[in-house]
């Protein structure tokens, strides 16, 4: 009874923790940007480093021509899509309050057709509400756009300093990563070397797996956004590919607002426009899914739908997008780390490949790495 009570009383002092550090992440999160920036460039970029330090060439040397080769394909990447990207969202801020105002008229005279119509009360209260609806989400996303050409000179110029801030990081985080691991190991002890290493391995097949794998199915689907809207002539197209781009890494939520910005904007040229805008975000999101995304990410992110729908909101809640961009790889490494622990006190297998909450291979992730091997792609060293 008394163990019973003092367990109990522990896991409610270690939620109080969790709660407190949370909160406090959330009171410097903007400071945390350069950090997170840094933490995903080193994610990316440590793999082609260990490579070429295996090769005989210094970390520190191999850090910054990873570094430079990674900025020369990004700045080529900007130095091309720039300018029709400018274009675009230039036209775009010019054309909403138009635009806007044409689909604030056309629910109003959907209003009015079936204002004439004899239908029940409830449903005519219905049809009121989803107009008052649309015309208030036209008015606030114009009121957002100004605001937001307004800022765009500021937010700009915190966006360069916050991505310097990241790279000079960056380096330092993959020069030193090997001696940073021998002192995390260090610090741990004998007694508990075994769970550091597994919380940098269980790190390393998650996060590592998942920002690879979610950055080239993102990719594929912004891609493949751009090609089909470009087909059927729907404005915008290169914008709302970069937002497929991003939003693809917030599952669920973010294909769906994708397809809603697609048509909503086709609807601006015509109804038929905006349903293939909507048919082609489906179809790209699909094929990613059915085909690129089991190619290339790791089974290591492998959670209940809804584990990541807790995940998301939880997130987006404590911080924002950020918050939903990190509530997968973060929940994915907390349930690889319980089911460890789990069958470790236990010894009772929990994740099996038919199971639905804690649905995997088992095993100990530690016995994935052995002292003679390489270790797999990510932050391993």
């Amino acid at each position: 009874m008394k163990s019973t009570a003092v367990s109990v009383w522990g896991a409610i002092g270690i939620l109080i923790l969790v709660a407190v550090a949370l909160w406090g992440l959330g009171k410097i999160s903007a400071a945390l940007v350069p950090f997170v920036i840094a933490f995903v460039i080193a994610f990316l970029l440590n793999w082609p480093v260990r490579v070429l330090a295996a090769r005989g060439m210094q970390r520190g040397a191999a850090t910054l021509a990873c570094l430079l080769v990674g900025m020369i394909v990004l700045g080529t990447a900007l130095t091309l899509l720039a300018p029709p990207l400018t274009r675009q969202i230039v036209a775009f801020a010019q054309d909403a309050p138009a635009a806007f105002a044409k689909l604030e008229l056309a629910t109003t005279q959907v209003q009015d057709r079936f204002s004439s119509l004899v239908l029940p009360e409830w449903a005519r209260g219905v049809i009121q509400a989803a107009s008052v609806q649309v015309s208030g989400i036209a008015v606030r996303v114009g009121n957002d756009l100004a605001g937001l050409v307004v800022n765009a000179g500021s937010d700009v110029a915190q966006g360069f300093f916050d991505v310097f801030i990241a790279l000079v990081i960056a380096f330092w985080a993959l020069k030193d990563l090997p001696k940073i691991r021998e002192e995390v190991l260090l610090i741990a002890g004998p007694k508990f070397e075994e769970d550091a290493e597994l919380l940098i391995s269980t790190v390393n097949k998650v996060v590592g797996g998942y920002l690879k794998g979610q950055t080239i199915a993102s990719l594929a689907t912004g891609t493949l956004a751009v090609i089909g809207l470009a087909i059927f002539h729907v404005p915008y197209a290169l914008v709302i590919g970069i937002i497929a781009f991003f939003f693809n890494f917030i599952p669920y939520v973010g294909p769906f607002t994708t397809g809603f910005i697609a048509g909503l904007v086709g609807l601006f040229v015509g109804p038929w426009t905006g349903v293939a805008a909507v048919a082609v975000i489906v179809v790209a999101q699909n094929f990613t899914d059915t085909v690129i995304t089991p190619r290339v990410m790791s089974e290591q992110v492998d959670l209940h739908p809804i584990i990541v729908i807790l995940s998301l909101l939880v997130g987006g809640s404590l911080f924002g997008i950020a918050g939903m961009l990190f509530a997968i790889p973060v929940a994915a490494t907390g349930k690889g780390l319980f089911v460890y622990y789990y069958e470790r006190r236990t010894q009772r297998s929990l994740a099996s490949q038919d199971g639905a909450l804690f649905r995997g291979t088992g095993g100990d992730p530690v016995d994935d790495i052995q002292p003679d091997q390489t270790p797999p792609e990510g932050m391993a060293v």
